[in-house]
């Protein structure tokens, strides 16, 4: 069994290789197999955990055509960064699927960070104006440094705007994309961020909308990270009654997603999923006036591509440390 680090991990992604790896696990998908599970349990009667603490559980991953699939074991702890320490922490656990054999354990923060990543940029590819170049980073932190690497691939951006509750952490966030050459504004709020952005990321904890109609411009694409879990929410339902909603998987996105604060009855349960928009069943941007909403849980599926692409150049390069 193979240990793969943080280290091992950064030595072993290819950007844009699991961009369009994502990109066909998405076109792959079968709305008839077995729905992907998010287990979540609450950590509140446990001694010393903080009252919002989590343990999740993500399973199964798997895609057809790659002989293994993946279960993923998350701490969820959003006030850690506070104390500099990583909010998510935990393990994906790669197994043979035809043995059960388990081939290789990889540090998952970082894993999960690409993954989705790069479904946000397959997203953005899809739905995005083929024009867009400034970008609107709401909330500052490894998820919104990392969208953004992943967006550069398919759009050609060169102007940021970013907000922070943290104005520090802002602040480095400019200072590290100056030094890469992109112009990179810090604003005082989100509304500043977004009036001028063709592409707005929002990856925060936040349990209240924050992006209202009145501050998008007509064309905009927006991807909101944040609703992961019933409660959290980023962009108002107003937003996504007016835009081209797209989801990566439609009872997520209610139960625990950008819907979750949904009445089911408004006519959104056959909203279209990203899969649906790559594979030409749901129509995505259809004019450059029209504001687009692409809604991300993030699915096991994603960790089995991401683990599978980085266990096999960990093997070709001799990456990682043998455990048994």
């Amino acid at each position: 069994m193979l240990w793969l680090n943080e280290k091992d991990i950064s030595k072993c992604v290819n950007e844009k290789s699991l961009i369009g790896s994502i990109k066909c696990g998405f076109q792959s998908l079968d709305a008839d197999r077995t729905e992907p599970k998010r287990i979540k349990a609450d950590l509140t009667s446990i001694h010393d955990a903080p009252k919002d603490a989590q343990a999740m559980i993500l399973v199964p991953g798997t895609v057809p055509g790659i002989p293994a699939y993946t279960v993923k074991v998350h701490a969820k702890y959003p006030n850690n960064p506070s104390n500099g320490l990583p909010a998510i922490q935990g393990v994906i656990q790669l197994f043979n699927s035809m043995t059960g054999e388990l081939l290789a354990i990889l540090d998952s923060p970082l894993v999960t960070g690409h993954r989705t990543a790069a479904a946000g940029a397959v997203a953005a590819d899809a739905l995005a104006k083929e024009n867009a170049s400034t970008v609107a980073i709401i909330g500052a932190g490894f998820q919104g440094e990392i969208q953004f690497r992943y967006l550069k691939h398919v759009r050609q951006i060169n102007v940021v705007h970013v907000y922070d509750l943290r104005e520090s952490v802002a602040t480095e966030y400019a200072k590290r994309r100056r030094k890469e050459g992109i112009t990179c504004n810090v604003v005082s709020s989100v509304e500043e961020a977004v009036k001028a952005a063709d592409i707005v990321v929002c990856a925060t904890w936040a349990k209240e909308p924050f992006l209202l109609s009145r501050m998008i411009k007509p064309g905009t694409h927006i991807t909101t990270l944040g609703p992961d879990t019933a409660g959290k929410v980023e962009v108002a339902e107003e937003v996504i009654l007016n835009s081209t909603f797209v989801c990566d998987n439609q009872q997520m996105a209610f139960t625990m997603g950008a819907l979750n604060t949904f009445n089911v009855d408004v006519g959104f349960q056959s909203v279209p999923t990203l899969t649906d928009v790559l594979n030409g069943k749901s129509n995505g941007r259809l004019t450059s006036e029209e504001i687009t909403v692409f809604g991300s849980v993030g699915l096991p599926f994603q960790d089995l591509v991401a683990s599978w692409n980085i266990y096999n150049t960990a093997i070709s390069l001799g990456i990682g440390q043998r455990l048994i």
